[in-house]
């Protein structure tokens, strides 16, 4: 009959577990976190430990690595359980787990798994009893010091004069061997002990110190950092040791490491800030800029950023940053390429990555960010949309980062919402994007209104050759034709859009010099105002040139139509490898906030320009939509101070 402890804080799970393994003849002895698997570890001595990876308290990983550091449980077989598990995940075998079953399972395969490791340990001799108590001997030196090398807790003594007088292994391995040396006066600036929140901590604000002056210290708070340069969270119990006449004599003090417990509540927190971000901005870009802010500052990144994949280039563009304070911003490029940089691979992967070393040979981080800054580690998570990645958030530490699975659950967790949000906000802009009714309803209608549209033209063409006709009727007949024109061209345009919108224009697909075009549609304007353009020769892409005069010319008509007499009408083409962005900027009347995304609607016109008496139909900036959006490009409006509007397109330089 084997021995063995199951370490599980699922009452659920536990019972399972523990119910297999006594239908095999065994002894089980369970646990409901990972602190109290190691203290019954430590008095058993079991022959196999069971245990869940995500626990409270210690989770499974660390208690694996507590087993594997103890020499008197490093050879017992340890199977861990875990419902998640990363691709390539070698996080539990580094550990030292030596089997790995993951959630779901069957019994059959529980017992399955579980049999070769009960089957090959010891087999305890029936009516065993526990060893006696220690007698006397217990005080010898070598006693004392296997039961200091035994506990899971950091112990330390001194004497009245702060001296140390004992420090025990897990101690002198946090702080070095050397540490017990080091008088406690010294402790504070040789460690950078701190408060728990990061503040600065006195000498006399030392646990053991205050013992020293009578005090019976109970949880409190110290912020280390090991030798590996990790952050640790303590608590410390310290008591004063008196002599016989109640002279204080020294000071003992009991250390328990809870960063795990700290950082899980850390992680709670941040998710709901990030929850709380996203719900209560008033934009997507504030939101975003919001959770990355929240990440970086509740985490204790230095340098967060989020890149998003632009729709034209098909490349990652940084969206929004956070940077500490004092702190430089990172020397990154405008954009990268899928499998470029820590970013793009994190994209081309579509996996959390984590780099433990930023200045290693095989680092993924490119060369010349990491020239540019002293920051250790580094990792990357992807941005979903459903099944697609459409973003990529990064983040840069001075301290060394654990791909801890509680960690890695918040990040993906984090980036899921950001997903989720981007792909709300795209279904909100289509839906704005949305007429009031139908393409087909649009068009029917067209057709009808044509008919009588096309029997009143004729007529008053008719009443206006007739040469009799009054001079009173003829300025009626007038304004009836310049008005059934109107409302010709009205439909045309209407009919024009709900079929583009529907896909039954068909878009020529030849060589188009934007350049020239656009310096045509400049020259072709006639107003009041001066239009400036700076137009870089040689802009050319592949599409429907007349569809892109089009365009141009219903955002040069906007622009004049909306500025005052004298004004100035700025227009800007720009091209490269990548893309070709054209930029009309007027100083007008502008517009506000609220009505921009509604602006690309049908029929929809803002209230300031439908009290300003100023004729339009609301048609214009959807038809430039429809137009840029079958070029696969973006079109957006932006507001400037004191006044204006500037319209910024962007197109592929090859279809897409």
């Amino acid at each position: 009959m084997a021995s063995v402890l199951v370490a599980e804080d699922d009452l659920d799970h536990q019972r399972l577990i523990a119910s297999v393994i006594r239908r095999q003849g065994h002894e089980v002895t369970v646990a409901g976190n990972g602190r109290a698997a190691l203290a019954e570890a430590a008095r058993r001595r079991p022959d196999l430990v069971v245990a869940d990876v995500d626990m409270p308290e210690m989770d499974g990983l660390q208690l694996c690595r507590a087993l594997r550091a103890d020499p008197a449980l490093a050879r017992v077989p340890i199977v861990l359980v875990t419902a998640f598990s990363l691709p390539g995940d070698t996080r539990m075998t580094d550990a030292g787990a030596t089997a790995v079953i993951r959630k779901p399972f069957t019994l059959q395969e529980l017992a399955a798994a579980l049999a070769p490791y009960l089957g090959a340990a010891p087999v305890r001799p029936p009516g065993e009893q526990p060893a006696a108590l220690l007698d006397d001997s217990a005080l010898e030196p070598v006693f004392v010091e296997a039961l200091l090398r035994s506990v899971d807790t950091g112990l330390a003594a001194c004497d009245a004069d702060g001296r140390m007088i004992l420090l025990n292994p897990i101690l002198q391995e946090f702080f070095g061997e050397s540490s017990g040396s080091v008088p406690l006066e010294e402790w504070t600036k040789r460690f950078s002990l701190r408060h728990h929140d990061g503040s600065e901590l006195a000498t006399e604000d030392l646990p053991m110190a205050r013992a020293l002056t009578g005090e019976v210290v109970e949880q409190s708070g110290l912020l280390a950092t090991d030798l590996q340069g990790r952050q640790r969270w303590l608590t410390i119990n310290a008591r004063p040791v008196r002599d016989w006449g109640g002279t204080v004599v020294g000071a003992v003090a009991a250390l328990r490491d809870i960063t795990a417990e700290h950082r899980s509540r850390i992680y709670q927190a941040c998710k709901t800030e990030v929850l709380k971000a996203l719900a209560e901005s008033t934009s997507a870009a504030e939101a975003r800029a919001q959770v990355v802010r929240t990440v970086g500052e509740m985490l204790g990144w230095r340098s967060v950023r989020l890149w998003l994949v632009d729709p034209v280039t098909d490349r990652l563009r940084p969206d929004t940053a956070y940077t500490g304070r004092d702190e430089r911003p990172l020397p990154l490029p405008a954009s990268m390429a899928r499998g470029e940089g820590l970013a793009g691979l994190c994209w081309q992967r579509g996996e959390l990555l984590w780099v433990a070393d930023l200045h290693a040979e095989d680092s993924p981080v490119l060369p010349e960010v990491v020239a540019g800054t002293e920051f250790r580690s580094g990792g990357a998570v992807p941005v979903r949309s459903g099944e697609h990645v459409t973003g990529v958030m990064t983040f840069f530490s001075y301290d060394p980062e654990e791909p801890e699975p509680a960690l890695a659950l918040l990040l993906t967790g984090v980036a899921g919402s950001i997903g989720a949000h981007l792909q709300q906000h795209r279904a909100d802009d289509l839906a704005r994007h949305l007429a009031a009714t139908t393409d087909e309803y649009v068009a029917l209608v067209g057709h009808e209104l044509r008919t009588p549209l096309t029997s009143i033209s004729a007529y008053i063409e008719m009443l206006a050759a007739a040469p009799d006709l009054p001079a009173d009727l003829r300025d009626m007949a007038e304004v009836v034709d310049r008005n059934s024109r109107r409302l010709r061209d009205l439909v045309d345009q209407l009919l024009d859009l709900a079929a583009l919108d529907a896909g039954h224009r068909t878009f020529a697909a030849g060589p188009v010099d934007l350049t020239a075009l656009t310096t045509a549609a400049v020259e072709a304007i006639a107003s009041t105002v001066t239009v400036r353009a700076e137009v870089q020769p040689g802009v050319t892409l592949t599409g429907d040139a007349g569809r892109l005069r089009q365009v141009v010319d219903n955002l040069l008509d906007n622009a004049v139509k909306f500025s005052a007499d004298g004004a100035t009408v700025s227009v800007r083409l720009t091209g490269d490898k990548e893309a070709v962005v054209l930029t009309v900027t007027d100083d007008g009347i502008g517009l506000p906030g609220d009505d921009r995304p509604a602006l690309f609607r049908r029929l929809y016109r803002g209230d300031n320009a439908r009290h300003s008496g100023i004729p339009g139909n609301g048609l214009g900036l959807a038809l430039c939509r429809a137009v840029v959006e079958h070029h696969h490009g973006t079109i957006t409006l932006s507001g400037h101070e004191p006044a204006g509007t500037t319209v910024t397109v962007r197109l592929p330089c090859a279809p897409g």
